[in-house]
């Protein structure tokens, strides 16, 4: 299927067109163990997404196939110099790591590939895609602890260093295992 598959940077224009296939397609990956999954995630997601795209920081890339079908995506935007993204680690983590100037850090929000496409390289494909296109001099990403896929996908994909377990009540999943990785520069 890899070869049918095409991959490629997006913009907010594409992630409207998209919007439902790319909610589906979240919905299909993250609704099912390991992943924690409430009963309200579906329109949370929407709602994040729907802020998100209107930011000028946001980034995509989609994997698409035959007919043009949606079957992977990754997304997410800069964080901020107010972030809260580096609050809430179980064990202390340094001024140097957490501390944002603008433009310091892009934040992966979320990456998922149809079921039936994986294993084929097409998250590696969709990463490099989007995150060869940013300014920023990190990247970053949260994923939930008991989803060791995911932890192996990373592992496996090479240059994302866990930081540390955040404890997140108010979030989707209670924990989340923060990961950066220096981006490339020209």
């Amino acid at each position: 299927m890899d070869d049918e598959v095409s991959v490629r940077l997006g913009t907010a224009a594409d992630a409207r067109r998209y919007f439902d296939a790319i909610c589906e397609l979240y919905d299909a990956a993250f609704s099912q163990p390991p992943f924690v999954w409430p009963d309200t995630e579906s329109q949370r997601h929407r709602d994040i997404l729907t802020g998100m795209i209107e930011s000028p920081n946001f980034g995509i890339a989609v994997a698409t196939a035959a007919a043009d079908a949606l079957i992977g995506f990754v997304y997410g935007t800069r964080l901020t110099t107010t972030t809260g993204w580096w609050k809430g680690f179980q064990q202390p983590v340094s001024a140097e790591v957490t501390t944002e100037w603008s433009g310091r850090t892009f934040a992966v929000i979320d990456l998922a590939v149809d079921a039936s496409a994986r294993q084929q390289g097409i998250g590696r494909r969709l990463l490099d895609t989007l995150l060869g296109s940013r300014t920023e001099e990190r990247a970053t990403l949260a994923v939930q602890p008991q989803a060791d896929t995911s932890h192996a996908f990373y592992r496996a994909i090479g240059g994302w260093h866990l930081i540390g377990r955040q404890e997140t009540p108010e979030m989707l999943s209670p924990e989340f295992d923060i990961y950066i990785r220096e981006l490339d520069r020209p």
